[in-house]
This record gives structure tokens, C-alpha cells and sequence, in this order.
């Protein structure tokens, strides 16, 4: 034993020496998303928190890819899985847009157009709006190994600057394959796994502003796009906390995690945004009763980033129900995701799944500055 925890106390202070305190963000200054492929629906109806959790579903090798030496040894399979993940507002904004992008083209006199832009830019001054599609089209899961192929698109909008007219648009549009690892040691108490990711991504990270819309003919010039292709690597450890034969240990069963994504940076290139790198410490304790089973998760997100401590703060619990005659079984979720209220619920069917989540989401650089109540959902079949 005493072995097992010098093991993963070493491994942990090396990879924490390695890293960088912080990272830049783009022209709109828009804040990274962790993790930054295929953020799951039932991992945000948890705050988010789910870097300790057992190895069972899809998402569980994207936040930590030690987690794949927890599948079972016969391979599981989900096709096409289509989620959607969004800001209240985001649909009358989009409308918005494209009627505003329909009327500056209609529009000769630069006077005209100004007016319509700085109308349209005071009217959703403080509004930050969001929407990402997540579409998994094949993710294959064994004790050993773990693959998906999928496409991740994320767009925010945002109106932040009171003083001078601009619209900041980022969008991010992904379309790649991942393939992990995992092993596990002495009996499985502590596991270790890593994921290779190639991506090709189209983005756009623009700040719009009235001299742009002027000297423009035509809106859609003023949002250049950008291409590239680049290769991540994601590392994971996931250990059992040694009982000492407690009882209450026994029963809890905590389990201690680390997860370092994107290491080095995921590197793009041709001026494409490049994906920090993130490292997240979790813990959690994962207890069972009459078949009933209970998970509490508690996460620090991006320590390598400078954000204050509850931008950094997941945490989460779900109460997963008995599977009824081995065909449904639902499960309910509550959590707070950077000090704002998630929640969550899933009804797992023999061969489909839906699940639902709501969930606050910081927009500013400071705690409690701007809160974005977003939601999420999914369907996803496989065997």
C-alpha cells in the first residue's frame, strides 16, 4: 500500500511542476471550455464535477481517461448521439443577427448602416449567448481502450463593452477522432490512461466593430474563417483511497483523481485558437444500498489557470435508481457549477438514453460577475 500512494503522490507533484500557471485567450477573450471535446450532459447536470467518477458510460474517458480501465472487458457501443447544449436567449439572438446581417447588405448609405449597427449592439448591450451541437458518431468502449469519432460545434455571441460598439463572435468547429488507453495496477487501486486526439477545426474568433460593417460591402466578409488540423494528448490517473478497513471508508468507497487535457497545448496553427491546457484534481465517494447507487463528486477545475477560486469549483451528486425488470433505469442530479445551480436527470432505456441538464455558467473573469443559465440535452442509442 504504502507503495501504491508514494506511486501517485510522485506521478501528481511531477505533472503539476511541468505546467504553465496560465494561458491567453483570444480577440474576444472568451473563456475556455473544460473539457474542450464532448462535454456530457450528465457530467453538467453534476456541476460539472466527473473526473473521479467509475468508468460506465461515454463520457467518462473524456474527462479522464484513466477512467476507461473501468469498462467492462465485452466492448459497448453508442451511435450517434446528438446533444445540444445552449443559453436561454441564444435562439431570439441568432434571429436577431441574421436580421441585422440582412439589413446592412440592403443598405448602401453608411450612415444607415451605422445607425442600424449601433441599434442592434445597444439594444443587447450585457447579453452573452451560447450554443454548442455535440454529435458522436461512433464511440466504442472496452476495459482497455476507448474510441469516438465525433463533431463539436460551439458559437458564443457576446455585447460586453459598454463604451465602444462591437459584437465579439467565437465559434469553434470541430470535427476529429479520439482513441484512449487505460491500465490499471495493483488490482486495479489505481488506474492510469491517456488519449490521443486529432482534430481539423474551423473557427472564428472576431471582434466586430462599426468600422468593419462600413468598410464592408458585405457582412459575411467581416468574419474571417480559419482552418487547421492539430494533435492532442490528455492524461489521466484515477486511484481508490485506501479504507484501512474502516467501516464508513468501506461503505463510502472514495476514490481520488487527476486529469491533465490538452497537455502542452493543443496546437493548431494558420492563426487557429489553440486549446489550453487544463489540469483538474477530483475526489468522490461512491456508495451503494439495495441496489441503489449514489455518487458525490467534488472537482477543482483549471488550477493552472489565474481565475478566482470558484470559477475552479464543480461539484455534484446523482442518485442512480435500481435497473427496473433490466430494461430502464433513471437517475436524478444536482450540483453547482462555478457557484452557480446545475441539475439534472436521466431515463436510461435498454438501447436509447435521454437525458437533460440545467446549469449556471460564469461569463466574466470574476466570480459571481455574469451568469449564464444554459441548457442541455441528448439521445443516444448504442448496445
Amino acid at each position: 500500500m504504502k507503495k501504491y500512494l508514494k506511486t501517485l503522490s510522485t506521478v501528481s507533484l511531477l505533472i503539476l511542476s511541468m505546467t504553465s500557471l496560465s494561458q491567453a485567450s483570444g480577440p474576444t477573450g472568451t473563456n475556455p471550455e473544460n473539457p474542450s471535446l464532448s462535454r456530457g450532459v450528465r457530467p453538467l447536470g453534476m456541476g460539472n464535477a466527473f473526473v473521479a467518477m467509475p468508468g460506465v458510460d461515454e463520457n467518462a474517458f473524456f474527462y479522464n481517461p484513466a477512467a476507461i480501465n473501468d469498462y467492462s472487458k465485452t466492448p459497448h457501443f453508442r451511435i450517434l448521439s446528438p446533444a445540444f447544449d445552449m443559453s436561454t436567449g441564444i435562439v431570439s439572438l441568432i434571429k436577431d443577427v441574421k436580421d441585422l446581417a440582412n439589413t446592412l447588405d440592403s443598405h448602401p448609405s453608411t450612415s444607415d448602416k451605422t445607425d442600424d449597427f449601433n441599434s442592434f449592439v445597444n439594444t443587447h448591450t450585457g447579453e452573452f449567448e451560447t450554443a454548442q451541437v455535440r454529435l458522436p458518431l461512433l464511440t466504442v468502449m472496452h476495459k482497455w481502450f476507448a474510441a469516438s469519432l465525433l463533431g463539436d460545434s460551439r458559437t458564443t455571441i457576446s455585447f460586453r463593452n459598454r463604451t465602444f460598439t462591437n459584437i465579439e463572435l467565437f465559434s469553434q468547429n470541430d470535427l476529429g477522432g479520439v482513441i484512449g488507453g487505460a491500465y490499471g495496477f495493483f488490482d486495479d487501486r489505481l488506474q492510469a490512461g491517456v488519449n490521443l486526439k486529432v482534430i481539423h477545426r474551423v473557427s472564428i474568433d472576431q471582434v466586430i466593430t462599426v468600422d468593419d460593417i462600413i468598410s464592408n460591402s458585405d457582412f459575411n466578409t467581416v468574419i474571417p474563417r480559419k482552418r487547421a488540423t492539430g494533435v492532442g494528448v490528455d492524461l489521466g490517473l484515477k486511484g481508490k483511497i485506501p479504507t484501512f478497513d474502516l467501516p464508513i471508508l468501506d461503505l463510502l468507497k472514495p476514490t481520488a483523481a487527476f486529469a491533465w487535457q490538452d497537455v502542452g497545448n493543443t496546437r493548431f496553427g494558420n492563426g487557429v485558437a489553440n486549446t489550453p491546457q487544463s489540469i483538474t484534481l477530483g475526489f468522490g465517494v461512491h456508495p451503494e444500498w439495495n441496489k441503489w447507487q449514489f455518487h458525490i463528486e467534488n472537482d477543482f477545475r483549471e488550477i493552472n489557470q489565474s481565475k478566482s477560486f470558484l470559477n475552479k469549483w464543480n461539484i455534484g451528486a446523482e442518485v442512480m435508481a435500481p435497473r427496473l425488470a433490466k430494461f430502464f433505469q433513471p437517475s436524478v442530479r444536482v450540483g453547482g457549477n462555478q457557484g452557480y445551480l446545475a441539475a439534472g436527470a436521466s431515463l436510461d432505456f435498454r438501447f436509447f438514453k435521454l437525458e437533460f441538464a440545467t446549469y449556471g455558467q460564469e461569463a466574466g473573469t470574476y466570480s459571481h460577475s455574469k451568469q449564464i443559465r444554459r441548457i442541455a440535452g441528448n439521445i443516444s442509442f448504442g448496445l
